[in-house]
């Protein structure tokens, strides 16, 4: 049974070393590349009773970074949990002093889109971006590669305080 509304009852917070395996499964679910131990540090999850139901985690180049592995477990997906994980994602990376953002997508462009990235050629993204394992990979050959600045607010998702 899929849960209506998870609010209050999902915390978002830095991943430990434990949840490796957890992360591994879930991104493995989603299709997505499984190699987030060497990122671990980066990343973030989303924990419902104690139990890691979503994650993503991004790759630092100076003031870029490549937002990643956006995973959320089936029975949460629709209830709020992925645009949670962005957005503490985007508070971190603003925190460390990223001023944009890119991410390669078969599958959430729409959604994306809607947290205020743009679409942008391959070509345009950094080269320090493009030599990312995550941007080499097979799998993300036919990604759609998009880009946010994160300097201003994206539309309907950030409060600037």
């Amino acid at each position: 049974p899929q849960p209506a509304s998870v609010g209050n009852e999902v915390t978002i917070e830095p991943a430990k070393n434990g949840d490796r395996s957890t992360i591994e499964a879930l991104l493995a679910e989603a299709g997505l590349p499984t190699d987030a131990e060497p990122h671990l540090g980066d990343f973030l999850v989303a924990r419902h009773c104690g139990k890691v139901i979503g994650c993503t985690g991004m790759e630092f180049q100076g003031r870029d970074a490549l937002f990643r592995s956006l995973a959320v477990s089936p029975a949460y997906r629709g209830t709020g949990v992925g645009r949670r994980l962005y957005e503490a994602l985007v508070g971190r990376a603003r925190a460390k002093g990223v001023e944009r953002a890119y991410l390669l997508t078969t599958t959430i462009a729409a959604l994306a889109e809607s947290w205020g990235f743009q679409r942008i050629d391959r070509e345009k993204v950094p080269a320090t971006i493009r030599a990312t394992t995550q941007f080499q990979g097979a799998c993300c050959a036919s990604a759609v590669a998009m880009w946010q600045d994160l300097r201003s607010c994206a539309p309907k998702t950030c409060s600037c305080s």
